[in-house]
């Protein structure tokens, strides 16, 4: 993977998809990304780049890597990404304060510890049945609201804005098959 490490040095806004698909390269390399989606680690290297003007990704595509991460114990970096960026782009503010930051960060511990807790409690038979899945599933869509809420109070989620560091907007190429704006 020599072409990464001159694309690690872009910088890429936490949290946007160019982040997420770069985070990917990182977990799966070329064969998990070809076993994904029959494509290589060039195409993604490009798409993870924010000022390389195809680098838009498919949806098909974005949801084949998620499915193959998930699959592996690697989460879904894509689904991530969307998720903090319309959490973003639908009026959340980062105006918080710190003390309601340091808030946050505890009240994710503790609904870490009921994750924990359920889940032990759950798995000491061998077995889970219906009720417990259920507890389990509260408890992290606890956790869940938690930790967006301290991705909302540290700003993450800035949708790159595409344009060159010169403050230019980047126009598509003829080539990519993509119109600009």
């Amino acid at each position: 993977m020599p072409n990464m490490s001159k694309k690690r040095n872009i910088k890429r806004n936490p949290y946007s998809i160019e982040d997420g698909i770069k985070d990917i390269i990182e977990k799966i390399g070329d064969k998990g990304l070809r076993e994904a989606t029959g494509k290589g680690i060039d195409t993604f290297l490009k798409k993870s780049n924010p000022e390389h003007p195809g680098r838009h990704i498919d949806l098909k595509d974005a949801v084949d890597l998620d499915i193959y991460c998930r699959n592996n114990g690697l989460g879904t970096p894509l689904l991530d990404s969307y998720k903090t960026i319309l959490d973003k782009a639908t009026g959340v503010s980062s105006n918080y304060k710190p003390d309601e930051i340091r808030k946050t960060v505890t009240k994710i511990l503790e609904e870490l510890g009921d994750v924990s807790e359920t889940v032990s409690s759950a798995i000491k038979d061998g077995k889970v049945t219906e009720s417990e899945k259920n507890n389990i599933s509260k408890e992290i869509k606890e956790l869940e609201i938690q930790i967006s809420t301290i991705k909302k109070q540290v700003g993450l989620g800035e949708k790159h804005d595409y344009k060159y560091k010169t403050g230019e907007k980047i126009k598509n190429r003829d080539e990519d098959g993509l119109k600009s704006d």
